[in-house]
């Protein structure tokens, strides 16, 4: 978080999304487990919470002052933009895309701003990245014209005013670009925002926290067969999402409540190490399921294999090519 509190838990949390996010889409998208595609939209979600929650001070650092706001763009896009850049081009190529209208689409990140705008999603996990990038384009401009008495009443208005706007537009989307579209989704990431502002009181409410978790994962998990079988009904698509939101501000605070367990040395590399990981196994595992899906390979413990190689490519391409590019960063 700061120089002050760093929160391994939440680099713990990072790493626990990211390879989650990854094992469940090779048994997904390969093996056509419906219950791990389930799963693995929980794991995705949990990313937009820990987004949010992660740039707070940051953000604030852009309301204390307007001189922050270009500095804050340089270095989000310097983290985010040049290896999905890579990685798309490797996609693309892979996939016969390149160059394609559907590969411009995806370099400026819109596939998501309407439904059914691209004809081929080739690049399914991108879809995240274009609400990231659009928020940290809308939100710290409003962020600028509000000050410290208002700021954090005006971003829990506009969490709830896009809310509201969902709920009044169920029927006009599709249940796969409901839980998707771009401008659809910033709430998520509002809600780790005001997470991170409450966080204090919060945490002293472990026993609630606590409860409200496991009556999330149970609904959640119990509720698979309604949820899959009704997901085109109007009130479960609404009722979904906000489940998945309220799981997810949870089960951040349950990680950080494991903060005064992180003590030793040997967890905290080893936490560092998987969040360092978490971006370039994001981006980067869609390409070892293509290959492991188009050359039908099927070996005994292929999960073991699969993750094995994603831990390798991604600590090279940290070291090598999201390092350097993070050492030229400028500071806030």
């Amino acid at each position: 978080m700061s120089k002050k509190k760093y929160f391994t838990s939440l680099d713990l949390f990072r790493g626990f999304c990211g390879y989650g996010v990854a094992i469940s889409h090779l048994h997904a998208f390969v093996y056509k487990n419906i219950f791990i595609e389930y799963l693995s939209i929980l794991f995705v979600e949990f990313f937009f919470i820990l987004s949010g929650f992660v740039l707070y001070p940051q953000l604030l650092k852009v309301l204390d002052n307007k001189k922050n706001l270009i500095i804050f763009f340089k270095r989000r896009w310097m983290r985010t933009l040049p290896l999905f850049f890579i990685v798309l081009v490797s996609v693309s190529v892979l996939t016969g895309e390149i160059l394609s209208k559907d590969f411009f689409k995806y370099l400026i990140l819109i596939q998501k701003t309407f439904p059914d705008f691209i004809n081929n999603d080739y690049y399914p996990v991108a879809w995240s990245l274009s609400i990231e990038e659009f928020f940290y384009i809308l939100f710290p401009v409003i962020l600028i014209n509000l000050n410290k008495n208002n700021f954090i009443k005006i971003t829990i208005f506009i969490i709830f005013f896009i809310t509201f706007i969902k709920f009044l537009s169920i029927s006009s989307f599709d249940t796969n670009f409901y839980r998707t579209g771009t401008f659809l989704r910033f709430d998520a990431i509002l809600l780790g925002f005001a997470l991170c502002h409450f966080k204090d009181k919060l945490f002293m409410l472990k026993s609630f926290n606590l409860f409200f978790l496991l009556l999330g994962f149970l609904i959640y998990f119990f509720g698979f067969n309604y949820f899959t079988a009704n997901q085109d009904q109007e009130l479960v698509k609404f009722s979904f999402i906000i489940l998945l939101q309220l799981i997810s501000c949870f089960t951040l605070l349950g990680f950080i409540s494991l903060e005064k367990f992180l003590k030793g040395d040997f967890i905290k590399k080893i936490s560092l190490l998987i969040s360092q990981q978490t971006y370039s196994i994001y981006l980067f595992h869609i390409i070892l399921i293509y290959l492991i899906d188009t050359m039908s390979i099927d070996i005994p413990f292929i999960t073991f294999y699969y993750i094995l190689t994603l831990f390798l490519f991604s600590t090279l391409i940290y070291i090598f090519i999201e390092k350097p590019i993070l050492k030229l960063r400028p500071k806030i």
